[in-house]
């Protein structure tokens, strides 16, 4: 919660990228903790409080995809070709939707459900909020190993599916993967482990690999949503068509390469 606190004033004070992903990590953070320790969290209340963290997450996302889309993927175009008149409309286009945008998050995290949001999840600083099976170190040792489990056995099932890395398949395997990864940095927090440290930065090699995909599918949304707006066979349009082609075609994911380093972790103790 101080992690989220933090960011919306980053973002309330800042125009920059960094602002907005700070807020989407602190509050997958928040969510990956009310999962794992929903057992021991009364069920209304961390319901509403993850629903409330997803909705957000939603919203802040859609601000850093187009971030995204204007740093990684136009700005390089624009370097590359500084007079193209077409590029030049699409990057005006899409700076206009940043500052829409970034001024609509900014009255959303002062909006009355934020404020509610927030002050549910500092409830939960009360050691008197927790239920008494949270005071048992081993008792929250043995959740953490019966989460982790779930997690890995969740992604060996979609792990299957690697070879195919049709979309669908690919989107599953890495949201099954951030999760497992989720739940074992939370593990570090109760009990050091040379093992789980082994293993995440295993994990973390591979999912970086992974995400590079999930930014090329961002790219691509933002700018379809775009041309949505735009004359189709215009010079814009057709520039928005070229820059989504060329970056599915950049990211390159090799299976063979995706295997490798899969079985490398799967290999790995988790704790």
């Amino acid at each position: 919660m101080d992690e989220i606190d933090a960011a919306r004033a980053f973002v309330a004070r800042d125009n920059s990228f960094d602002s907005a992903q700070a807020l989407r990590v602190a509050l997958r953070r928040l969510r990956s903790g009310l999962t794992l320790f929903s057992p021991m969290l009364p069920g209304e209340h961390n319901k509403a409080l993850l629903e409330d963290a997803r909705w957000l997450a939603v919203e802040v996302t859609r601000l850093r995809d187009l971030y995204l889309l204007w740093q990684d993927t136009l700005t390089p175009a624009r370097v590359a070709l500084p007079d193209n008149a077409a590029l030049r409309a699409l990057e005006e286009r899409v700076l206009a939707r940043i500052d829409t945008e970034r001024g609509a998050l900014r009255l959303t995290l002062d909006s009355p459900r934020v404020q509610g949001m927030a002050a549910r999840g500092r409830e939960m600083a009360d050691p008197a909020f927790w239920r008494p099976a949270a005071e048992s170190r081993e008792r929250l040792e043995a959740l953490c190993h019966e989460t982790l489990e779930a997690r890995f056995n969740q992604v060996l099932k979609h792990g299957e599916s690697l070879k195919r890395l049709d979309p669908q398949h690919r989107d599953s395997f890495r949201k099954s993967l951030r999760r497992l990864r989720a739940t074992a940095e939370f593990s570090q927090i109760l009990f050091a482990s040379k093992q789980t440290r082994a293993f995440l930065k295993m994990l973390k090699k591979l999912l970086d690999s992974m995400i590079a995909a999930r930014d090329a599918s961002a790219v691509r949304d933002r700018l379809q949503e775009l041309m949505r707006e735009m004359e189709p066979g215009s010079p814009e349009h057709h520039i928005a068509q070229e820059l989504i082609k060329a970056k599915e075609a950049g990211v390159g994911l090799d299976h063979r390469r995706l295997q490798r380093m899969w079985r490398a972790t799967e290999a790995l103790p988790l704790y």
